[in-house]
């Protein structure tokens, strides 16, 4: 498998699971949404609207203009969807246009070490189109955990389960 082939199957699974979590937050009410959780990951609406930010990001730092994003009020679990489906179809138009000439093109981030000091570094695209996958998976785990606790599990989200049950042969 190459690493377009592979970027492009992370990038499926990542809309795919957002997806199952999206229709499970989808059942809740507006304070089962916005209820603080702790510290350590906030709200259920704070880990959506941080995974989402995270995808509007890497749509900017790899070239693509982000979709227009939906107004979101505390607790409105429908305009986080409509904004997850906005940016996920800008995201498949980012993904479809890449090559595997694109991914060896260096790209230069910045982001805070642990001193709260601004740090530079460079990789090539395909390892930055990564993280969101690997970003995405951590905070999907929070939002299920949270979803499960209040009854509504989204189900396996699981990388495997969605490549052994749900991708043709």
């Amino acid at each position: 498998m190459s690493k377009l082939e592979i970027v492009r199957v992370v990038f499926e699974h990542n809309e795919w699971a957002n997806v199952r979590v999206l229709d499970a937050a989808g059942q809740l009410s507006a304070d089962e949404m916005t209820v603080e959780r702790g510290p350590d990951c906030g709200s259920l609406q704070d880990i959506l609207m941080h995974m989402l930010s995270s995808h509007v990001f890497m749509l900017m730092v790899t070239g693509s203009r982000p979709s227009e994003l939906a107004k979101v009020e505390p607790g409105d679990a429908a305009a986080i969807r409509v904004s997850f489906e906005r940016v996920h179809a800008r995201m498949r138009e980012m993904v479809g246009s890449l090559s595997d000439e694109s991914l060896e093109e260096p790209m230069t981030l910045r982001n805070p070490d642990d001193d709260g000091n601004w740090r530079t570094w460079e990789r090539p695209r395909w390892e930055v189109l990564l993280s969101v996958g690997t970003h995405g998976i951590q905070h999907r785990g929070e939002a299920a955990l949270i979803l499960t606790s209040l009854g509504h599990s989204p189900g396996e989200i699981d990388y495997s389960y969605w490549n052994w049950r749900t991708r043709e042969e």
